[in-house]
C-alpha cells in the first residue's frame, strides 16, 4: 500500500498576504534607498562646483585674473593664430575658458567648435535633474547641436545679455574686456562672494525640449544660458533668490537647484549649500565683489 503524503501548496489568500507584506516593505524601503540617492547626487553636484572653484583658481594662477563670461551669444569661439583666445578676448564663455584646467585641454583646443559645442561635459551636469543633454540649435555660430549644463556663473548684482549694454560687471566674472576680476578686486573677500551657482530651470522642459536658459549650451557667452545676477536684468529689480526648479521658463537670469538647498562654489574655491530661505538681502551681498555688505554665515553653511 502506497503511503505518499499529498503536498499542500499556497492558497490564494496565502499569496495575497505575502504580496501585500512585500509590498508594503517596498514602500518603507523606497524612500529611504531615494533618500540614499539624492544624498549622492548632492555629493557629486558639490564635486563638480569644487572641481570648477578649482579651475578658476589655477586660471588666476597662470593669467593674474578669473576666466571672463565671454562676449555675444550668437558669437563663434575667438582663435588667434590657429589657438583659443584667452579670457580678455574669448567669444566663449567662462565653462569653456577653464578646459585646460579640468583635464580638457584637447577638447578646449579641437579645430572644430561643432564638435566643442557639442560635447557634454559630465563636471557640468547635476545628475538629480538630468543627465548629459543636447538641444540642436540654429540661431547661433555653429549651428548644431549644443551640449547643456546646469551651472552659471555670477555676473553681479544686475545686468543684460548684451555685453555692451547696461551691466553694473560688479561681480567675479564680467564680460571679455570690460573688466579684469583678479582677486585683489573681491574687496569684500573671496570668503563672502559667490562664484558659480546652480541655474533655475523648467523641470518639465530640462530633459527632453530647450529653453530661453537652455539652448546654447555650455560653450555660450555672455548670456542666461552661463550668467545669473543677483537682481536679474533691472538695476533696481527685485533680488530674485534661488528658486526651486519649476515648470516655467525663464530669461531673467536666475540661480535656482532641484536640491533643497542651492550648491554654490565661492571665490575661493569653497563649497556652500544655501537655504532656499537666504535673506534678499544676504544674496545680494553675495552677488557683488565690492559692496561692504555684511554676510549672516547662518545661511550659508
Amino acid at each position: 500500500m502506497n503511503d505518499f503524503k499529498q503536498r499542500k501548496g499556497f492558497t490564494l489568500i496565502e499569496l495575497l498576504v505575502v504580496i501585500a507584506i512585500i509590498a508594503i516593505l517596498i514602500g518603507l524601503l523606497l524612500p529611504a534607498v531615494q533618500k540614499v540617492r539624492e544624498a549622492a547626487n548632492k555629493t557629486t553636484c558639490n564635486n563638480n562646483l569644487k572641481q570648477v572653484g578649482l579651475a578658476f583658481q589655477m586660471h588666476h594662477d597662470q593669467f593674474g585674473a578669473f576666466p571672463s563670461g565671454g562676449l555675444h551669444w550668437n558669437s563663434d569661439r575667438t582663435m588667434n593664430g590657429g589657438a583659443p583666445a584667452d579670457y580678455q578676448t574669448q567669444a566663449w564663455g567662462w565653462a569653456y575658458q577653464i578646459l585646460p584646467f579640468i583635464e580638457q585641454k584637447a577638447l578646449w583646443e579641437h579645430p572644430s567648435s561643432a564638435t566643442v559645442a557639442g560635447t557634454s561635459l559630465k563636471m557640468m551636469i547635476c545628475p538629480s535633474l538630468r543627465g548629459p543633454i543636447k538641444f540642436p540649435y540654429t540661431q547661433s555660430v555653429p549651428n548644431g547641436e549644443r551640449a547643456q549644463m546646469d551651472y552659471v556663473g555670477n555676473g553681479g548684482t544686475w545686468g543684460s545679455f548684451d555685453p555692451n549694454g547696461a551691466n553694473a560687471f560688479d561681480g567675479p566674472i564680467a564680460a571679455s574686456g570690460k573688466k579684469k576680476v583678479a582677486i585683489a578686486n573681491i574687496k569684500d573677500g573671496t570668503s563672502s562672494t559667490l562664484l558659480i551657482g546652480e541655474k533655475y530651470l523648467n523641470i518639465k522642459l530640462a530633459s527632453s525640449t530647450p529653453d530661453c536658459n537652455d539652448d546654447q549650451g555650455w560653450v555660450d557667452g555672455w548670456d542666461n544660458d552661463t550668467i545669473c545676477w543677483a537682481r536679474g536684468t533691472s538695476s533696481t529689480g527685485t533680488v530674485i533668490t534661488p528658486q526651486p526648479h519649476g515648470n516655467v521658463g525663464t530669461c531673467g537670469g536666475n540661480f535656482g537647484t532641484i536640491h533643497t538647498t542651492i550648491t554654490t562654489v565661492f571665490c575661493d574655491g569653497s563649497v556652500h549649500n544655501i537655504t532656499l530661505a537666504i535673506n534678499p538681502t544676504t544674496w545680494l551681498y553675495l552677488a557683488g565683489v565690492n559692496d561692504e555688505g555684511v554676510i549672516n554665515g547662518n545661511e550659508i553653511n
